[in-house]
């Protein structure tokens, strides 16, 4: 099984959210407007070719609300989601929640949503962004490790930094449980090359962008993985969005076995080491 190098590590962080972390200026809150695809390689790789795309590494780390039993974020139909965002020159912690869904289907077939979300941000400096990375990480190697009580540990410390960021669109996220016995816990991490470029399809600009992922549950690889994502650009009308995708779709003559592959969720992963310790955190 792959492991997580050492230069994935590279901008990692460890979360120890600090008290100059917990007062860090926010970015306020801004909307976005996307959609996007699941791609099978191949399919990606023709795309590349045909733009001048422009690409940039990353790094996700990914945080849910566990109950005992599942994550309640991302399943969730409000598309609640808590990561840091990281780049060689930047990390950005996010709170995101759904605004609007709108069900699209093109011509020809393919059917996607255009989904509308508020975007809370807070950025990092580099110190705090390397704590908190490397907490995810180490989080979620002690889940399946030896010692459980150092993974309730890591949890535990985990969770009360989280809850304590002021991080606009957080308070949205820690009303999601429905009981109060629950924990902020690392679920995985993905590495990205994203490449984007802008295309205008005659309603305005887009913004697409083909992403070569590889999914880690702490350092074990999970998969590799391929999406293409549209980020409205200029003003236009989500219909007019959608058609924009459409038209983008039907110029790279992608069929439908080249669309939504199956792939594997490495929250799974994570459930299952979480449920080691259920006990432990008092579940």
């Amino acid at each position: 099984m792959r492991t997580l190098t050492k230069a994935l590590l590279g901008p990692i962080l460890s979360v120890v959210v600090s008290s100059s972390l917990a007062n860090a200026k926010d970015d306020s809150i801004k909307n976005q407007v996307e959609a996007g695809f699941n791609l099978k390689e191949a399919a990606a790789q023709k795309i590349l070719k045909k733009y001048a795309f422009t690409g940039e590494e990353r790094i996700d780390y990914y945080a849910d609300i566990y109950d005992g039993r599942s994550f309640l974020l991302i399943p969730n139909p409000e598309m609640y989601k808590f990561r840091l965002k990281t780049t060689k020159g930047k990390a950005v912690l996010q709170a995101n929640t759904k605004i609007s869904i709108l069900p699209s289907v093109c011509s020809e077939g393919w059917t996607f949503k255009v989904k509308e979300k508020a975007v809370g941000e807070l950025k990092l400096n580099s110190h705090d962004r390397e704590k908190f990375a490397r907490a995810v990480v180490e989080q979620l190697d002690a889940l399946n490790g030896a010692d459980l009580s150092k993974a309730v540990h890591d949890v535990q410390k985990l969770h009360q930094q989280i809850v304590g960021l002021k991080l606009p669109l957080l308070d949205k996220l820690l009303s999601v449980p429905a009981n109060n016995h629950w924990y902020f816990t690392a679920s995985h991490l993905t590495k990205k090359i994203k490449w984007t470029a802008l295309q205008d399809m005659g309603w305005g600009r887009v913004e697409v962008s083909i992403t070569q992922g590889e999914d880690f549950v702490g350092s074990t690889f999970i998969q590799k993985k391929y999406e293409i994502e549209f980020q409205l650009e200029d003003e236009m009308s989500q219909e007019d969005f959608a058609q924009s995708i459409c038209a983008f779709m039907k110029e790279q003559d992608l069929q439908p076995e080249d669309l939504q592959p199956g792939r594997s969720k490495p929250q799974l992963e994570t459930l299952n080491r979480l449920s080691r310790i259920n006990s432990l955190l008092g579940f």
